[in-house]
């Protein structure tokens, strides 16, 4: 990964939601839902029920767990949503599993910054790290992620889905005379390994490309940039280093797959 200090940053970013997570072997019952729900109610009083994420690990090497290996471990226990009052936050816990989503919610509010997010996880797991501590129950946490997603509308942009090289570096539009059809539909996925000072692997970045369309229907682009890998050490430190680290790659990589029109266009100043 690339270690340059200077960071990029963008006064306008497109991005339309932040989550920041870990998994961990299965220790939440349903008990701890309902009491964790006690705990945080004040600050993100609303709730739902989703069926429970499969989990996921970056294995270097080695064969991976299969999905099915997967959901017996993780039965049926359900995946507890607790909003906030705006929707700004949102707090996913089920048995081995702990997210924090930040989203415009219903104001629509600007992007916070990835710091303020942070605070927000370190609150949500400090205070599940409290409940379980009543019954002597610690989190081995095996993987760690960062996720930003961002949509570029085709009306805010100007550029329409059969020019996406205005928009992504790695797009090109240069065809040969046998096919000059424009571009309707494009879908690709990238993978970038994640490597600590001595070369060895810990994670990935994993860059997702889509055309389709908005809220409104228009034509948009949904670029989605998730990186996620083992903690950097022990504890919360090694879970915030992942999420820093993490952080970083994905504002780099952001910056070095898009062009500088839209960089213009998101007001790029570092």
């Amino acid at each position: 990964m690339n270690d340059d200090p200077v960071l990029p940053r963008f006064k306008k970013p497109p991005v339309s939601e932040v989550v920041l997570g870990i998994q961990f072997p299965s220790i939440v019952t349903p008990v701890h839902l309902g009491a964790y729900y006690q705990k945080v109610k004040d600050r993100f009083p609303k709730t739902q029920t989703l069926p429970p994420i499969l989990p996921v690990i970056e294995t270097f090497g080695t064969v991976p767990l299969s999905t099915a290996q997967f959901a017996i471990t993780q039965g049926m226990q359900p995946r507890m949503w607790f909003l906030s009052a705006d929707d700004n936050y949102l707090i996913q816990l089920q048995s081995d599993r702990l997210l924090v989503n930040w989203r415009p919610g219903i104001k629509g509010a600007p992007y916070p910054h990835f710091e303020a997010v942070q605070q927000i996880f370190i609150d949500a797991l400090g205070e599940l790290e409290a409940l379980l501590a009543e019954e002597n129950i610690t989190i081995t946490v095996n993987q760690c992620e960062v996720v930003y997603i961002n949509p570029i509308l085709a009306t805010t942009t100007g550029i329409p889905i059969s020019e996406p090289q205005r928009i992504f570096r790695f797009c090109s539009a240069e065809r040969g005379p046998e096919w000059q059809e424009p571009l309707e539909h494009i879908s690709c996925n990238a993978r970038y390994q994640l490597k600590d000072l001595a070369g060895a692997p810990y994670g990935r970045l994993t860059v997702t490309l889509a055309s389709g369309a908005a809220a409104d229907l228009s034509p948009a682009f949904q670029l989605e940039l998730t990186a996620r890998g083992f903690p950097q050490g022990e504890g919360r430190p090694g879970i915030l280093a992942f999420q820093n680290q993490g952080h970083r790659a994905i504002v780099r990589c952001f910056a070095a797959i898009t062009t500088p029109e839209m960089h213009k266009l998101w007001e790029r100043y570092q």
